[in-house]
């Protein structure tokens, strides 16, 4: 009897092992003979993190290539990579002093955009999208959940009909364009679109003070937690306004509700002076992923297209 119950425990043990490695190799075709990489940057070669340990200042270049293996499951990974320090000058260029070692926990996903496999990272405060040259037979991942609100029947990442759309500035950074807009019906509420016809993110203004308790409201409890509040102050000493603002950060969802209080020396502007609050929605995973699905396409002008 004694032998029986210890053949079962064996069993079940080795059944628990068993599941156990099926769950954690789950996704393993994403991290086999395969590299995976930011723009033209080597992040991930099979199951191991790939990073320069060490940065020589006087020749300006990387030097000692290290890889650190991954500790995987089905939704995250310790990440561990040497990463640059230093500092920016006065024209915003950063110089590197040292590579210094940094490990994460962060659950991760298999997405394919424009049909090519990509490994997104959620790592804090901005994901990273990595891309392979190499074919993936694998299923999409769900691990991470986006928080979508609306605004005026408007969210990030929905499409919206162009002629509804008064384009008022052009952005174009060096992969994709970003286009300010208004909407024609409606001068307080404008969008960035991406892509022609994306929404990337979305602002509503001059909203009366009698409803943001109801907009604090909503935002506190989809998100889950209180806002960061900065009483009206100047924030510089030579401006000409302060300002007031509540502020959402989780799960790469921003939102902020602010309001501007003229205090410089034109009585007219003083007169113009009113209690309404501005209303801003970003969201950096869904920016990414757009950004992702849009880089590479034409530039756009303001003037002529």
């Amino acid at each position: 009897m004694k032998d029986i119950r210890l053949c079962i425990a064996v069993i079940a043990a080795a059944g628990l092992i068993a599941t156990s490695c099926n769950k954690k190799t789950k996704n393993i075709d994403a991290f086999t003979n395969i590299e995976w990489y930011l723009d033209s940057s080597l992040v991930i070669v099979n199951d191991s993190a790939f990073s320069y340990a060490s940065y020589d200042t006087v020749l300006d270049i990387f030097s000692s290539p290290n890889k650190i293996p991954l500790h995987l499951t089905d939704s995250t990974m310790i990440l561990s990579r040497y990463k640059p320090v230093g500092t920016y000058d006065s024209k915003h260029n950063f110089h590197v002093k040292k590579c210094e070692l940094n490990t994460d926990t962060v659950r991760y996903d298999i997405k394919y955009i424009n049909k090519r496999p990509k490994l997104i990272i959620y790592t804090d405060p901005f994901p990273i999208i990595l891309s392979t040259e190499k074919r993936l037979e694998m299923e999409e991942t769900n691990n991470f959940t986006p928080i979508k609100f609306q605004i005026s029947d408007f969210s990030i990442g929905d499409q919206i009909d162009r002629s509804l759309l008064k384009t008022i500035g052009v952005y174009n950074y060096s992969n994709y364009t970003i286009e300010d807009c208004e909407h024609i019906n409606d001068k307080n509420l404008s969008f960035r679109i991406i892509g022609y016809n994306h929404i990337f993110s979305i602002e509503r203004r001059k909203i009366e003070d009698y409803k943001i308790k109801e907009v604090m409201n909503v935002v506190s409890e989809k998100l889950g937690n209180a806002p960061e509040y900065r009483p009206m102050r100047q924030w510089s000493k030579d401006s000409d306004h302060e300002y007031e603002f509540y502020r959402w950060s989780t799960n790469g969802v921003q939102i902020d509700l602010t309001r501007s209080k003229y205090v410089g020396n034109d009585s007219y502007k003083t007169l113009l002076n009113n209690k309404n609050w501005n209303l801003s929605y970003d969201d950096v995973v869904l920016q990414a992923i757009l950004i992702e699905t849009f880089k590479n396409g034409k530039p756009h002008s303001s003037i002529i297209n």
